[in-house]
């Protein structure tokens, strides 16, 4: 999304272009704040590849000047990536409720429950916590279509 938003915008001149992520399977995690990681263990869901969301943490190089556009470490470089800043950005990143139900149904399925919240109640807690900015959708996958209905183009 940080190289189609660079190329978009500085090489070809579209300072209106705007990224919008379907964000589905286990990228959705990072759509959720530290509390649910914690709570319901995601890094040890997978594996302790990731101790916490990092994929919401601020870069060092998100405090750069903006208008050093070029600089090989700066804001606009791979350095200053993550979720939070393409938000600020202008990034826009869709959440799946049909995943919220997913995941907590398999949470739920293997006794990863600590509240004993019944799976309705634990699909809202989870939707109660996803990262300040991401948009709740009924379904990714039935967006993309309402989206090109509205002149946005579908990109792997």
């Amino acid at each position: 999304m940080r190289n189609a938003m660079n190329a978009q915008i500085w090489t070809w001149k579209h300072p209106d272009f705007l990224a919008v992520s379907a964000t589905h399977g286990t990228a959705h995690l990072a759509l959720y704040d530290d509390a649910i990681w914690s709570k319901y263990g995601f890094a040890k869901m997978l594996k302790d590849k990731f101790k916490c969301n990092v994929f919401i943490a601020q870069p060092k190089a998100a405090g750069d000047k903006p208008s050093d556009d070029e600089a090989p470490e700066g804001v606009f470089s791979p350095a200053d990536n993550s979720v939070t800043v393409l938000q600020r950005r202008g990034a826009m990143f869709l959440a799946c409720h049909n995943e919220v139900w997913e995941l907590t149904r398999m949470l739920h399925k293997k006794g990863i429950n600590p509240d004993k919240l019944s799976h309705p109640q634990m699909a809202a807690e989870f939707t109660n916590h996803l990262i300040p900015g991401a948009v709740l959708t009924p379904g990714v996958v039935g967006t993309i279509p309402e989206l090109q209905l509205a002149g946005y183009q579908y990109i792997k």
